[in-house]
């Protein structure tokens, strides 16, 4: 199904940078359609639930989930209406046992076609247990959004990728620092409260690009 979303790239390439970003970021991030089917998954999604590509690309985006399928169709129509979606949820891993999920979802226009972007923000196998991703639920953003400048841009493509801040930081020559403070004014810009959110954020409205 990626070869619906997968056409030639608009002309300010915003097609052509989201799905490299997508494709190479360690956060675990899903694509999908609004009849509720996965379009693609990246490959930290794979390491993360374990299921085979080929069983999750073109399945219904809640197949997995763990008893909810009263809240399902009220969560999906918030999201179609409002582009936004957080959220708790539980999914059967592919190991049999339950992993307890907290995601934000935005819906995006790619090439001319609607979809929702879900990034998985923390992951438990056991409420208390170790944090699989290391991101603490979101809340909803809250302000106006702004417009990064061109070195956020370059310092969230970076963090979208999982680059930790050393790592990005000897990559554009700057000190630590430096990079933790234009994360954070990225993160005020946006309202995102953890990195992985700020990546669902930044990717869905198009801040950032090559």
């Amino acid at each position: 199904m990626l070869e619906d979303i997968s056409k030639p790239p608009s002309p300010n390439g915003l097609a052509e940078s989201f799905l490299a970003v997508f494709a190479q970021s360690r956060i675990p991030m899903a694509l999908v359609d609004r009849d509720r089917r996965y379009v693609e998954v990246n490959d930290a999604l794979i390491e993360l639930y374990e299921y085979p590509r080929s069983e999750i690309v073109g399945s219904i985006s809640d197949s997995m989930v763990v008893d909810e399928s009263d809240r399902i169709a009220t969560r999906w129509e918030k999201l179609i209406d409002t582009n936004q979606l957080y959220g708790d949820r539980v999914i059967k891993h592919a190991n049999g046992t339950q992993l307890n999920v907290s995601y934000a979802a935005h819906g995006t226009m790619l090439d001319g076609r609607w979809v929702a972007l879900v990034v998985t923000l923390s992951a438990r196998f056991q409420p208390d247990g170790p944090e699989l991703i290391g991101s603490p639920p979101p809340e909803p953003p809250r302000g106006v959004e702004s417009k990064l400048t061109t070195r956020e841009r370059e310092v969230v493509r970076h963090v979208a990728l999982g680059s930790n801040t050393r790592r990005i930081a000897a990559e554009l020559s700057l000190s630590p620092d430096t990079v933790r403070s234009h994360v954070r004014n990225a993160m005020g810009k946006t309202g995102a409260h953890t990195r992985a959110h700020l990546v669902a954020l930044v990717l869905a409205d198009g801040l950032i690009s090559e």
